[in-house]
């Protein structure tokens, strides 16, 4: 019999659509797997293998195509090989004399003979060429697939054969793969990437803002169909961001795809499988097992993973997988059309099966969906403590939100896990809301474990519920005894810590943040661990340990960071310990930085103290960094918008000392007095109220009154509240001694102010200390014994570098550096061989220049405007 005759567009590769897009990196991927026998693009329905094919096959010149586009017809093997050989034959380079432009005849029983003939037909061809057979999956005739089977095995060494199909087809592709003979694209390779995506939607004729285009692409997880459906859907919608907010797969378009193109070819069985694991995201391999009430669930979802590319594997094990997102959506809908008591039931099936791992995030949100008010009031019993330590908050306030207000009013265990949740997110109003609810519906016999989660709440809600509460919560004990429950005793030592520093007993608060933090770290409690790490830093700040502040300020961020709770209060307080320590370390801009960060970020859930500590630092470094008038305002504001809050003695020494500092140098004395009078009345007496004293007295010239106030302060007969007023107090001791006369004095002040300052890190009040500090560093410079190296730190933060470097040259830059040595003239000029003349002529320079008269001097300007080290440096 001779072979039919074919129509021309069987044979003819597709045209693109204008909107189609142009993906170079799978082009390339194409050219490099065309070195293999077989080449299998293997992808569901509407991945664009067609058009990925057609583009490649256009644009590659490596060798002739041969395109087939099979159909169900196909399954007749005189009618295949018929389209496969005049495909062939249409090749620009079959020469007229190939046997494939001849009469071929077709007899049954006779596929081998006749492969053979065509083999050998196509090994005489001058170029290479390859063949496509696209919807491969069309084919389920066992003669037809054998005929393949042959022709991939006895391939000729001038043609690659590629296949294109929705499903993985029977032609022993392990032995293929084994032997190193097949190259495959699948699924994953041919999504849209976000790039891809724009680019579709650009040339569909669509102007949507990069936010749309980011929600469209996850929506459809790249999948080609499905951005091209919704793009018409978009083109046809007025409102796209409703469209978008409703695109799912059981939009219309979808749907109809998803049943005409990818269901339709799966047995009943096995879409009833994916309709009762759509409910859970992603679907382990146990939990399939408990929905379908299949034993060979994981042999399922292997060979839909395989055979379909419907779903994806995860996890380091692959023993969990995703279905596709249009997909899930479309057989989630469908499930939920055979009515809503089914899809509750599977998800109660999922709310154990997660909670029984225990995965409590999975757990409470199956459990919210499964209409089952008491597996969620159990599940939240069990979980919501778990998920406040370990950071999962949203979870627990959507399941809160789930079981309802009148529930979670009635039961204090809830309530009480509500105000948690709400103080972690900031809003405070509602934690004080649900505090009283807890109250009122105690149990008149609570068990210890609730007590303690009272006692909890309450202390952490303590600094921020009361100073926006008309009526202040009563003061929380301390809790004696600790729950055997790891993330009970976690949080009860936490609040036991939070009361002992109210107390001001920071060695004990320090033992119990440490030994809650060795328990978040051994259980995973990552959010715990960042509020212990943020306590830890406030203490060491508090006691001058800044190494410690800042290592543990700086463990904590990280954890913050890596776990996206930047936005918290307790992230925000680390952030103000290491703006606080950038602040003394003199690094104004990136104590700024860090401050106007957390401000910025944690607005929302940061208390008003928070807030008031990044203020100071945020105004004390703009006014260190130049902006004088607009940082005194800003730390005036920050006191202005703390009001009458309670705040702790410290804070309000901090705050007083750096507004204090940033009036009287702008000679604002009546401001000045204003923050002197509310440190009194915030503080009482202590030895901050004492040197701001001093401090206005020497302002004014008192320099003898000053120094006898400053007295008590010296010998430790008045008490400091902060590590570094002692710092300050020093020096200005050191400043008075040498306004005496007493240099001796002044000497060994300002030795004791370096050593005080060296373990804070403390450059900060050298500063801002005046010129007759930085002269006395620069005399006694190398005389400090262990203290050298800190007061050469202390002369580099207090210099201010400048216009003036770039008036001196370089050689005269070389000459200053030389100055503070014991070196005469003549033996500079030699050390530089040059003459001495040209040395004094340089250091004559110099001396205008700097506006000095003396060598002596000229160091110590050198010093004051940072050039001595740029002169090292350029020596």
């Amino acid at each position: 019999m001779a072979v039919p005759p074919v129509p021309h567009a069987k044979i003819t590769v597709p045209a693109l659509p204008p909107e189609f897009v142009v993906r170079a990196a799978l082009r390339g991927e194409l050219d490099g797997g065309a070195t293999a026998d077989v080449a299998l693009v293997c992808a569901p329905a509407g991945y664009g293998k067609t058009l990925l094919l057609a583009d490649w096959a256009r644009s590659s010149t490596a060798a002739d195509t041969a395109w087939v586009s099979l159909d169900r017809d196909d399954n007749d093997p005189e009618r295949l090989w018929a389209s496969i050989v005049a495909a062939l034959a249409a090749c620009p380079s079959v020469p007229g004399t190939s046997r494939l432009h001849g009469r071929w005849v077709w007899r049954a029983g006779a596929q081998p003979e006749f492969l053979d003939e065509l083999v050998d037909a196509i090994r005489t061809l001058p170029r290479p060429i390859r063949l496509i057979l696209d919807d491969l999956h069309e084919l389920v005739d066992q003669e037809v697939l054998h005929g393949i089977q042959i022709l991939t095995r006895n391939r000729p060494a001038g043609m690659q054969l590629v296949l294109s199909s929705r499903l993985d087809p029977p032609l022993s592709l392990p032995r293929l793969r084994m032997a190193g003979r097949l190259w495959e694209l699948r699924a994953a390779q041919l999504r849209f990437s976000l790039p891809d995506t724009a680019a579709l939607l650009e040339k569909s004729g669509l102007r949507i803002t990069p936010t749309q285009v980011d929600l469209l692409h996850r929506r459809t997880g790249g999948w080609a169909a499905g951005l091209r459906l919704a793009a018409v859907g978009m083109a046809e919608s007025a409102d796209r961001d409703g469209f978008l907010s409703q695109f799912t797969g059981d939009e219309r378009s979808v749907a109809d795809y998803l049943v005409g193109e990818v269901l339709c070819g799966l047995p009943e069985d096995v879409q009833e499988f994916l309709r009762v694991i759509s409910i859970s995201e992603p679907v382990p391999t146990g939990l399939a097992a408990e929905l379908s009430g299949r034993e060979d669930a994981g042999s399922v979802l292997d060979g839909l993973e395989n055979q379909t590319s419907l779903l994806s594997p995860t996890g380091q094990r692959r023993d969990a997988y995703i279905v596709q997102e249009l997909l899930r959506t479309h057989l989630l809908a469908d499930l939920r059309r055979q009515g809503l008591k089914r899809a509750a039931e599977l998800h109660g099936v999922a709310a154990r099966w997660w909670a029984g791992r225990p995965e409590p995030v999975h757990a409470l949100d199956h459990a919210a969906q499964s209409l089952d008010s008491a597996l969620l009031a159990d599940l939240l019993h069990r979980f919501a403590v778990p998920l406040i330590v370990a950071g999962d908050h949203e979870p627990l306030r959507r399941a809160l939100a789930s079981a309802g207000a009148h529930t979670v009013a009635a039961d204090p265990w809830l309530a009480l896990s509500s105000a948690l949740a709400h103080l972690e997110a900031g809003e405070f109003p509602a934690a004080r809301a649900d505090l009283g609810r807890a109250r009122q519906s105690w149990p008149a016999h609570s068990p210890g474990n609730l007590t303690v989660l009272r006692t909890v709440a309450e202390q952490l809600s303590a600094g921020v519920v009361e100073s926006t509460a008309a009526t202040p919560p009563p003061a929380p004990r301390i809790i004696d005894e600790l729950p055997a429950e790891p993330e009970l005793e976690a949080l009860a030592r936490l609040s036991r810590g939070a009361a002992r520093l109210e107390r001001n007993d920071r060695a004990g608060a320090r033992a119990e943040f440490e030994a809650a933090l060795f328990l978040s770290h051994s259980h995973g409690f990552g959010y715990l661990a960042m509020q212990c790490l943020a306590l830890l830093g406030v203490i060491a700040g508090a006691t001058g340990d800044v190494q410690t502040m800042r290592a543990v300020s700086v463990e904590a961020v990280a954890l913050a960071t890596e776990h996206g709770w930047e936005r918290s209060a307790w992230s925000c307080a680390a952030t103000a310990m290491l703006a606080w320590g950038a602040l003394l370390r003199t690094e104004t801009a990136e104590a700024e930085r860090l401050a106007a960060e957390g401000l910025a970020v944690g607005a929302a859930t940061s208390s008003p103290h928070l807030r008031f500590a990044l203020q100071d630092v945020h105004g004390a470094a703009a006014f260190d960094g130049g902006d004088r008038a607009g940082g005194l305002a800003e730390l005036q504001q920050a006191r202005s918008d703390l009001g009458n809050l309670p705040a702790g003695a410290q804070q309000v020494a901090s705050h007083a000392m750096l507004e204090f500092g940033a009036a009287l140098q702008l000679g604002h004395s009546t401001a000045a007095r204003t923050v002197l009078g509310w440190l009194a009345n915030r503080t009482g007496d202590n030895a901050e109220h004492v040197v701001m004293r001093a401090l206005a007295d020497a302002a004014g010239g008192r320099h003898e009154h000053a120094r006898s106030l400053l007295r008590p302060v010296l010998e430790g007969a008045v008490t400091a509240l902060l590590p570094q007023t002692m710092v300050d107090a020093w020096l200005l001791e050191t400043t008075l001694a040498l306004a005496g006369g007493e240099r001796p004095a002044a000497r060994r002040a300002l030795q004791t102010a370096l050593g005080l300052a060296e373990p804070l890190d403390a450059l900060r009040p050298f500063t801002h200390a005046g010129p007759g500090i930085r002269e006395l560093l620069v005399h006694q410079h190398g005389s400090f014994g262990a203290s050298d190296a800190f007061a050469v730190r202390a002369l580099a933060a207090g210099a201010r570098s400048g216009s003036r470097q770039a008036l001196l040259s370089e050689r005269e830059l070389t000459v200053l550096g030389l100055l503070p040595s014991l070196l005469s003239l003549d033996e500079i000029a030699d050390d530089l061989t040059v003459s001495v003349n040209t040395v004094k002529s340089h250091v004559r320079s110099i001396y205008t220049k700097l506006g000095v008269s003396s060598r002596r001097l000229a160091v110590l300007a050198a010093h004051e405007h940072g050039l001595l080290a740029s002169s090292v440096r350029q020596g």
